[in-house]
C-alpha cells in the first residue's frame, strides 16, 4: 500500500473498515489497517511538527549539556574518566551514521551533547584538584591577600600561595584559605600583601543535615582547601606583589575598595552599604536588618550584580549616547549611531564587570548583555531564547560547578521564563503598535502590567528554586517589585552609572545623592513589606529530583511552540509531587552528636543543649522550619544519663555514657548516641552511634513509616573528590 504524502490531506487513500476487513464469504481480517491508519497519522503529525519546531530543536542542545552536568554531579562515585568521552564520541557516531534517519540523528546529537557536558564537569573537576588540609590544627600561614572582605564584626581574609610553617601539622598545605580577624583598625593588610599570621584552620565543614548546602563542594570548586579564624597582629612581609598580573587584578581590587569607601562616605548608613553592592559588590557594610528587609521582601537580588543591573549600566549608556548622536543630524544621518552606541554599552559592562569583582553571576549577566549588544552590531534580533542559549553554553562550558548553584538557576530560569512569555505575546503586542500611539493613560497602564507580568513570571519560575536552596518563599515579592524595579531602572542606576563616570573627576557627589534617595526609596518600600506584610513562606525543601522535573518541564513550555508544549506541565507536577511528598526527618544528629533534634507528636521540635553548635541549629530551624525548640527535660522523660522520646509510637533512645547506651539497646526503637559503642548494639532498627556520625556525618532519623529508617550525609553525598576529608564531619 501507498502511504500518502503531507500534501495529499484530505484525499480518500485508505479503503473503509468494510471493505478492508472482509475478503471473502464471511471473512474478517485482523485491524491491521488501524496500526497503518494511526502510523500515516503519526507521519502526518510529526512532519507538520518538524515544519512549525524545526528552528527550535536546537534550543534543546544547552540543556542536554546541563542535564549532563546535572547527571555528573548528582552520582555518588566518581565515574571512570573515560565514560563521558566514550558517550560523546558513541553518540556523534550514531549521529552521522544515521544522518538521514532525523528522529535518530538528533537523538544521537543530543545525547552527544550531554557526554560532552558530563566530560566538561569531570574536566574541571580533576582539573582544579583542590588540596584540602587534612585535620584541625593551629598553624603559622604565610601568604598573599587575594580578597579582603569587611564586616561589621570583623574581616574576612582570602589568602593565596599559602605555605604553613612553625606547627605540627605535617599534611600537605592548602592553596588558598579562608580566615576570618576580629580586628578592624586600619592596620589590616590589603590586597596583594604577603602576610603572615597564627591561625586556627580545619577543613571545610560538610554540610550540616543530609541534603543541605555542601559547602565543601563550593569550596572545592573556588580553591579552599581550609577555613578557620586568625588570633593575634598579622605581620606584613611584602607590599608589591609577585607578577605582573597579580599587580594588574590588585590594582583593581584596590580601585574597587577606594570606590566603595568613596561611596559611604558621601552615603553613609545603609544607604551607602546597599550603594557599594550595588557599584563594585562590596557587601561589606551590611547590616543584618537591612539584608532581613531586603530578604522577606523579595529584593534581596537587587543586592547582586546581576542581569538587571548589568542591563541597566549598558542600556544607560546604550541610550543616553545614543540620544546624544541623534541630536547632531551630520553625524545621525551618515554614521550608525546605533551601532556605535552598542559599542559603547559593550565596553560600559566589561568596565562594570571589573568594578564588581567578575564573579560568577555578573560573568553570566555580561556574557548574556554582551550577546544582546552583540546582535545589536550584526544587525540580528536582540533578545532571543537562541541568545540566551548561547549564553548559557558559554557559562557552562567555562564553570560547570555554577549549574548546582542558585545564582546560575535563577538568572537563566527567570530570562528563559521572561523571553518565552514575550515571544508568546508578541504578536498581540505587534498588533497593539500597529493600531497607532496609545494615550500617557494607556501608556501608563501597559507600563505597570509589563512590570508586574515581569515581576509575576519571575516569582512563580524561581519560586521552586529558591524553595530548594533557601526553603523560603516570598509572600509579596510581585508588589515589592512592582514598586522597587522602576526606582531602580529610573534613578538608582542611572544615577550609580553617572557617579562612576565623573568619579575620576571628583563630581561624582550630586549622582550619589541622587542615587541614595533612589536606594532610601528602595529600603523603604522593604520596611514597609516587613511591617505590614507577611513574612516569607518557610517551605519543606524540594529534593533535587523535584527541582529537575520542574526544570525539564519548564523548558519544555518555553521551547515549544506548538500546543504539545503543554506536556511540560506534567514535569512540574511530577516535581510539585515529590515536594509535597518530601518527608520531614523525626530527628537530626549533627556530625559530632553535641547537638540532637527531635520532632515530638505535637509538631514541635525538641533541641539540646549542644554548645558551640549555632550555626548548625539556625541551619536546621531555616531547613526545617523549626520555632524556638523546647529543651529535651520538657518533652522528654530524662535522667542524667540521656532522655527518652516517644514519637509516632516508637522509643527514640539519646543517651550520654556507654553504661546508658548498652541499657537503651535492650528496650529502644532508635538509639542515637555520640558514644562509640564497643559492645553490638542489635534490639534497635536504626542504631547511630559516635562510629557512624564520624563516618556518616549528620543523620536524620525517620520513624513514621512502616519501619524506622536513617540517611546521613555521606549516603547522600557519597565519595567524590570534594568529600575525599574524612574528619570535616565533625569529630
Amino acid at each position: 500500500m501507498r502511504f500518502p504524502e503531507p500534501h495529499q490531506q484530505g484525499r480518500r487513500v485508505f479503503s473503509t473498515p468494510r471493505e478492508t476487513t472482509r475478503h471473502g464469504p464471511g471473512a474478517v481480517a485482523g485491524p491491521w489497517w488501524v496500526w497503518l491508519l494511526l502510523r500515516h497519522r503519526f507521519r502526518v503529525w510529526a512532519a507538520a511538527f518538524a515544519r512549525a519546531e524545526a528552528d527550535r530543536v536546537v534550543l534543546w542542545l544547552p540543556v542536554m549539556f546541563a542535564l549532563g552536568i546535572a547527571v555528573y554531579f548528582g552520582m555518588l562515585v566518581e565515574p571512570p574518566a573515560w565514560l563521558g568521552p566514550v558517550v560523546a564520541a558513541a553518540s556523534a557516531a550514531v549521529t552521522i551514521v544515521f544522518r538521514r534517519h532525523r528522529s535518530l540523528a538528533w537523538f544521537g546529537a543530543v545525547l552527544a551533547v550531554a557526554g560532552m557536558g558530563f566530560t566538561m564537569a569531570q574536566l574541571r573537576t580533576n582539573t582544579l584538584d583542590t588540596a584540602t588540609i587534612t585535620r584541625a590544627a593551629w598553624v603559622s600561614v604565610e601568604g598573599r591577600v587575594e580578597a579582603v572582605e569587611r564586616r561589621p564584626a570583623d574581616v574576612r581574609l582570602t589568602v593565596g600561595d599559602v605555605r604553613l610553617g612553625d606547627t605540627r601539622y605535617d599534611g600537605p598545605p592548602p592553596g588558598r584559605i579562608r580566615v576570618t580577624h576580629r580586628r578592624l583598625d586600619a592596620s589590616m593588610p590589603v590586597i596583594g600583601d604577603r602576610i603572615r599570621l597564627r591561625a586556627r584552620l580545619r577543613p571545610p565543614p560538610a554540610p550540616t543535615a543530609p541534603g543541605g548546602f555542601d559547602f565543601q563542594r563550593h569550596a572545592y570548586f573556588q580553591g579552599i582547601g581550609a577555613v578557620g579564624f586568625a588570633t593575634g597582629a598579622i605581620e606584613t612581609l611584602e607590599l608589591r606583589p609577585a607578577s605582573p598580573v597579580k599587580t594588574m587584578v590588585e590594582a583593581v581590587d584596590r580601585t574597587r575598595a577606594m570606590i566603595a569607601e568613596r561611596v559611604r562616605h558621601h552615603l553613609p548608613g545603609p544607604t551607602g552599604a546597599v550603594a557599594a553592592a550595588m557599584l563594585v559588590g562590596d557587601r561589606a557594610g551590611l547590616d543584618d536588618a537591612t539584608l532581613e528587609g531586603l530578604r522577606v521582601s523579595g529584593l534581596a537580588h537587587l543586592l547582586a550584580i546581576s542581569g538587571l543591573h548589568m542591563g541597566l549600566v549598558a542600556g544607560t549608556v546604550f541610550v543616553v549616547l545614543r540620544l546624544m548622536l541623534a541630536a547632531m543630524p551630520t553625524i545621525a544621518l551618515r554614521y550608525p549611531i546605533k551601532k556605535w552606541a552598542a559599542a559603547a554599552a559593550l565596553v560600559a559592562a566589561a568596565v562594570y564587570l571589573v568594578l564588581a569583582g567578575a564573579p560568577v553571576p555578573t560573568q553570566r549577566a555580561f556574557v548574556m548583555t554582551g550577546a544582546v549588544l552583540v546582535a545589536v552590531l550584526l544587525d540580528r534580533e536582540a533578545i532571543s531564547l537562541r541568545l540566551v542559549a548561547i549564553a548559557a553554553f558559554g557559562v557552562l562550558a567555562v564553570a560547570p560547578e555554577s549549574l548546582v548553584g542558585p545564582s546560575f538557576q535563577l538568572s537563566f530560569a527567570a530570562v528563559i521564563a521572561l523571553v518565552a512569555v514575550y515571544e508568546a505575546i508578541g504578536p498581540w503586542r505587534r498588533r497593539r503598535r500597529g493600531e497607532g500611539a496609545p494615550g500617557s493613560v494607556r501608556r501608563t497602564f501597559f507600563y505597570i502590567a509589563g512590570v508586574a507580568l515581569t515581576s509575576l513570571v519571575a516569582a512563580i519560575v524561581t519560586a521552586p528554586i529558591v524553595a530548594h536552596h533557601f526553603q523560603q518563599v516570598p509572600t509579596v515579592g510581585v508588589v515589592a517589585n512592582l514598586l522597587a524595579v522602576p526606582l531602580t531602572a529610573f534613578v538608582t542606576m542611572p544615577a550609580g552609572v553617572a557617579a562612576l563616570t565623573l568619579m575620576p573627576v571628583g563630581l561624582d557627589a550630586w549622582p550619589l545623592v541622587l542615587m541614595g534617595l533612589g536606594i532610601d526609596g528602595t529600603l523603604a518600600v522593604a520596611e514597609a513589606v516587613m511591617r505590614y506584610a507577611p513574612d516569607a513562606l518557610s517551605t519543606a525543601p524540594l529534593p533535587t529530583a523535584g527541582l529537575t522535573a520542574m526544570a525539564l518541564g519548564g523548558a519544555w513550555l518555553a521551547i515549544w511552540r506548538t500546543r504539545w508544549r503543554a506536556l511540560g506541565l506534567v514535569g512540574v507536577v511530577i516535581g510539585g509531587g515529590l515536594w509535597l511528598s518530601m518527608p520531614v526527618p523525626d530527628a537530626l544528629v549533627d556530625g559530632s552528636g553535641r547537638l540532637v533534634s527531635v520532632r515530638v507528636d505535637d509538631g514541635g521540635w525538641a533541641v539540646s543543649s549542644g554548645r558551640g553548635a549555632g550555626f548548625i541549629r539556625q541551619s536546621w530551624a531555616r531547613r526545617w522550619g523549626m520555632e524556638d525548640g523546647k529543651s529535651f527535660e520538657t518533652a522528654a522523660a530524662c535522667d542524667g544519663l540521656g532522655c527518652v522520646f516517644e514519637v509516632a509510637g516508637r522509643r527514640l533512645a539519646v543517651p550520654t555514657s556507654p553504661e546508658a547506651a548498652i541499657e537503651d539497646c535492650e528496650r529502644a526503637d532508635v538509639v542515637v548516641t555520640p558514644v562509640r559503642l564497643r559492645l553490638p548494639c542489635v534490639g534497635p532498627a536504626v542504631v547511630v552511634d559516635g562510629t557512624a556520625l564520624n563516618r556518616g556525618g549528620a543523620h536524620a532519623v525517620y520513624l513514621r513509616g512502616h519501619l524506622p529508617w536513617v540517611e546521613s550525609v555521606a549516603s547522600t553525598r557519597g565519595t567524590r573528590p570534594w568529600t575525599r576529608i574524612r574528619d570535616s564531619y565533625g569529630r
